[in-house]
């Protein structure tokens, strides 16, 4: 009786061969794993600019802002806004520290961009928070969500209906900013 050869799936590898293969699974797993979670390609942190005071615009309290990180160009500061040079998905988030007692405060966050008709802006996101009736209540409004945006919008972080916000212009406490996600 003839003797049949033992096919590639019927061999059983040796061990310096499991070991090698094994080592292959690890480093594509590694590959795969670090080139599905790259760093974001640009983003823009601005903190509260603490040699200027919050002014009233309108119904709305502007924090002054100056930028505190950024990486890459997608991203800018203008007029204490932030600008998106490119279409698409971004994380933004804020957070502002208020010290008024008994009411409720919070920020809203908005875009601005152009079309056909002129400007339009857009509600993004929007934090409330009930203040204590401490002798020194303090309380931080912070929000955050991934939103699409266009190439030339304009965020803004503002107080709405409280000309007598008092805001910690602490860099720690009071910021606002956006991450490019690709």
């Amino acid at each position: 009786m003839a003797k049949l050869s033992k096919t590639r799936e019927d061999r059983k590898p040796s061990t310096f061969q499991q070991t090698q293969m094994s080592s292959l699974e690890i480093l594509r797993r590694v590959k795969r794993e670090q080139g599905s979670c790259g760093a974001p390609t640009s983003f823009l942190q601005l903190a509260a600019n603490t040699n200027k005071q919050p002014y009233i615009k309108g119904n709305v309290t502007v924090i002054p802002w100056t930028v505190s990180a950024q990486q890459g160009n997608t991203i800018s500061a203008k007029e204490n806004r932030i600008v998106v040079q490119e279409d698409g998905h971004y994380l933004v988030f804020g957070q502002v520290l208020f010290k008024n007692p008994s009411t409720i405060m919070g920020h809203r966050v908005r875009s601005w961009g152009s079309t056909e008709l002129g400007m339009r802006s857009k509600e993004l996101l929007r934090c409330l928070q009930q203040m204590s009736d401490d002798e020194m209540p303090a309380n931080t409004c912070y929000t955050a969500g991934i939103v699409e945006l266009d190439q030339e919008d304009e965020l803004e972080l503002v107080i709405p209906d409280r000309s007598r916000a008092l805001i910690s212009m602490d860099a720690h406490s009071t910021f606002f900013g956006v991450m490019q996600l690709k």
